[in-house]
């Protein structure tokens, strides 16, 4: 099987979005791998952001092969794209969005025997009651022809902004939702990666993941709806609600976050629709400085 992960029109950037710890594009490369992908094409944007999500699949060593990155200035059609990976000219080849995540079998679609034109495999979201978004993918073969639509089983959503990442993640901490976590469930709905540290005092509120070698100090409370990012430090006090934690954070003594991203440089609100902009916070800082990755300035630019 062939397959594309092509961008939005405007980019999104969406593939560097932390989902329940691992990136939105390994999420895609992982269901991809486990129905048989042989090739896929990732289109980067020339910009930082790309960068990011160049590295985030190359230190993936298995997922990573086969693997072909395409830089576009301008985002390409998913026809053009494989095109430009060298995928042949007469296969027929899978077109998933940068921002569609899910468990839906996709090869359903490949099962057909003969494709003109282009067939639809429209997704479901997760019956789970949150604000989530019907999705689709496409396979486009050789030639033109009409537009044929199968609803495929399973679910798959669109994940384009930090928030929605963060209520699908939350799904999964509760057992609603089925996504391969790599933490251990400690308690309904906490989740605790391996490493991570616990101090007594700490106030855990599901629904919570703690990331690999982070750790929360006592009386700091965190949740609900929490996902601390791999070695982050929740200082004594801190109290943390609707929050995304970058890796690498410090969330200094007594600092309250409340439906915003702590990152090194600052707090950025979960639900913003344009640039998202850090604003300055003197409590935050960066815990390991040589292993932060770009600004997410520049990497999750979300236009309005």
């Amino acid at each position: 099987m062939l397959a594309v992960i092509h961008r939005h029109t405007p980019p999104r950037g969406t593939g560097a979005l932390a989902l329940a710890g691992p990136p939105v594009v390994i999420r895609q490369l992982q269901w991809l791998h486990d129905l048989g992908s042989e090739r896929v094409a990732i289109e980067l944007g020339q910009d930082e952001r790309g960068e990011r999500v160049r590295r985030l699949v190359t230190e993936q060593k298995v997922l990573s092969r086969g693997v072909v990155f395409v830089p576009a200035a301008t985002p390409l059609s998913p026809r053009a794209l494989g095109e430009t990976a060298g995928f042949p000219a007469e296969a027929r080849w899978l077109a998933l969005p940068e921002s569609v995540v899910g468990n839906a079998d996709l090869t359903r679609l490949f099962r057909r025997r003969s494709i003109e034109g282009t067939l639809v495999g429209r997704l479901t979201p997760p019956k789970t009651g949150g604000p989530f978004s019907p999705a689709e993918v496409h396979l486009t073969g050789p030639s033109s022809g009409p537009v044929t639509v199968e609803s495929l089983p399973g679910w798959g959503t669109l994940i384009e902004t930090p928030d929605t990442a963060l209520q699908l993640a939350c799904e999964a901490l509760l057992g609603r939702l089925s996504l391969l976590l790599h933490a251990a469930e400690t308690r309904p709905g906490v989740w605790v990666a391996r490493g991570a540290r616990i101090d007594d005092g700490a106030e855990l509120r599901p629904p919570v993941l703690i990331g690999a070698r982070a750790r929360v100090c006592g009386q700091a409370r965190v949740g609900p709806g929490v996902l601390i990012g791999s070695r982050a430090l929740i200082e004594p006090r801190a109290r943390l609600e609707q929050a995304l934690v970058e890796d690498d954070t410090i969330v200094g003594e007594g600092l309250v976050v409340r439906e915003h991203i702590a990152t090194p440089w600052g707090l950025i609100p979960l639900k913003a629709g344009s640039d998202l902009l850090p604003q300055p916070e003197p409590l935050l800082a960066a815990r390991r400085a040589s292993l932060l990755p770009a600004r997410l300035t520049h990497l999750l630019r979300i236009p309005s």
